[in-house]
């Protein structure tokens, strides 16, 4: 086993296995060194891991059903970047997210109100360190405990259903730089409209927030996101002429 892969273990020894990989491939797509496209070798990561294969095809499976990687007959691959399906998630979340908010702003306790100031100080933190691991974890636990706060079941479970497939989208969204203090700013507004417990006012808060996700066209998110893997790209090359 490799020394990642020990240290995770020291950490918690009862972790299963293929947790501890799940975790290393995600990481490892959230930070752009596994390029949308590229192809993923089961027994590459096994061999680089120090571990058999079993764990890494289990968890490989676990990413291709939360949208991270494609397989066919012959490969899997890192799932590529689907505008027209990006656009059509924001849509849902356009209506299914200011109606959680609404229903926090009535139902949320003072000291829940404190826990979600606390996650939208992490998301100004993440943003500022500019590591996309952190950004990406801080993003998912405000939205989703919004969710939490909403204490309506029906939300809750249409929110868990879409998950996955926010997950894979935010890797984009927290990739482009250009949008790190707007994100910051935006998460502390979401937070204070949820304070004043006005339903209208937390709705239009979070209708406000994902439409300006959703401003770019088609060709726009891609020309984007285009630019953030040639740039991964760059930096991947000059380490490996060092």
């Amino acid at each position: 086993m490799n020394k990642l892969i020990l240290q995770k273990l020291n950490e918690n020894p009862f972790r299963p296995l293929v947790d501890i990989v799940y975790e290393i491939i995600l990481d490892d797509i959230i930070n752009f060194n596994y390029l949308p496209g590229t192809k993923i070798v089961e027994s590459k990561i096994a061999e680089n891991l120090g571990v058999s294969r079993t764990p890494v095809r289990d968890a490989i499976g676990i990413l291709e059903k939360e949208g991270f990687i494609e397989k066919s007959a012959k490969c899997a691959i890192v799932a590529p970047f689907d505008a027209n399906d990006y656009f059509d998630l924001n849509n849902f979340r356009y209506v299914l997210e200011p109606l959680a908010a609404g229903y926090a702003a009535l139902r949320i306790t003072d000291s829940e109100l404190e826990k979600l100031f606390e996650y939208a100080q992490k998301v100004e933190y993440a943003y500022k360190s500019g590591e996309y691991k952190e950004m990406f974890k801080a993003e998912n636990d405000f939205h989703e405990y919004i969710m939490i706060c909403s204490k309506n079941k029906y939300l809750i479970e249409a929110y868990d259903n879409i998950h996955p497939e926010m997950k894979r989208y935010r890797v984009y969204i927290t990739a482009d730089a250009s949008l790190y203090d707007f994100l910051c700013d935006e998460h502390y507004f979401i937070y204070n409209s949820i304070k004043l417990k006005n339903k209208e006012i937390a709705e239009a808060a979070l209708r406000r927030h994902i439409s300006l996700l959703t401003t770019k066209s088609a060709d726009e998110m891609y020309n984007d996101n285009r630019k953030i893997i040639n740039k991964k790209l760059e930096v991947m090359n000059k380490m490996a002429q060092k």
